[in-house]
């Protein structure tokens, strides 16, 4: 500090720490070196086989790419098929050109739900008994009533 801070400045003791230091010449040697002291050798066989799959990868990748640019062009092609009018195929008078009726299975399917009505309506008397006799198993017996007389019972002989 120079005396003109000293002066103007309250004086604070600041404590002193010893350190030690070692001599320059002391420090340790690494058992190892950071520097590989051989050149690296490489397995030809796995250069080779890299090569071989970059290349198939490539190859495969432009096939890609071909069949990409087809399908583009066929969809432009459908594309213009579709903004064209389609042509119309001539029809006989009194048949339509497409029946807007239901297909085989639709009508198997209404029929089996017109069998299924059907059943249960004709069989609904034996239906009603059987949901009656289900139902009755749920409901609550009514209590029996109680008897009024407090009469002992007559103790039984026992010979």
């Amino acid at each position: 500090m120079s005396t003109e801070q000293s002066e103007s400045a309250p004086a604070v003791m600041v404590p002193q720490v010893e350190t030690h230091t070692s001599p320059a010449g002391h420090i340790p040697q690494q058992a190892t070196t950071t520097n590989p002291s051989t050149q690296r050798v490489k397995n030809p066989k796995r250069v080779a086989a890299g090569k071989a799959t970059s290349e198939k990868t490539r190859l495969a990748w432009e096939q890609h790419k071909k069949d990409a640019e087809t399908y583009r062009a066929l969809g432009e092609k459908k594309a213009k098929a579709a903004t064209e009018p389609p042509e119309l195929a001539p029809t006989k008078e009194g048949q339509s050109p497409k029946s807007g009726g239901l297909s085989i299975n639709q009508w198997i399917a209404i029929g089996g739900i017109g069998v299924s009505l059907f059943g249960i309506y004709y069989k609904r008397e034996e239906l009603k008994a059987m949901a009656k006799a289900a139902f009755n198993k749920f409901k609550m017996p009514e209590p029996a009533p109680e008897p009024t007389s407090v009469e002992p019972e007559p103790a039984r002989a026992t010979q």
